[in-house]
């Protein structure tokens, strides 16, 4: 079980998507070239990129249900969700390029023992 908890008042949209635009130091640039768009090359499916989730989270905040995200009540965070398999895919890709912490989140992730 992952959990996705609030930490401060109200989300950091614009720093979080500083972050998102931000390529990560000594990372080259991936798509130089490629241009999955161009007319009569090979149709590949369009390269995934971190502001999609970020997209993906502003949406899943104002409605988490439809995003795979479940409230939880009863909780000393601000606010706080349990999320699906496919949104923890998701907030892992965040939480890995620190956008989730720039926007004022934490992932909680359940620890095997």
């Amino acid at each position: 079980m992952a959990v996705l908890e609030l930490v401060t008042s109200r989300p950091d949209w614009m720093g979080a998507l500083t972050v998102a635009l931000t390529r990560p130091p000594g990372v080259p640039e991936r798509r130089a070239g490629d241009d999955p768009w161009q007319e009569g090359a090979a149709r590949a499916p369009r390269p995934r990129r971190i502001s999609d989730d970020l997209a993906w989270l502003r949406q899943a905040y104002d409605e988490p249900a439809a995003h795979g995200l479940r409230g939880l009540e009863d909780t000393a965070a601000v606010a706080a969700w349990e999320a699906s398999s496919e949104a923890r895919e998701r907030l892992e890709r965040l939480r890995d390029r620190q956008v989730l912490d720039a926007a004022g989140f934490l992932l909680h992730e359940e620890v095997a023992v």
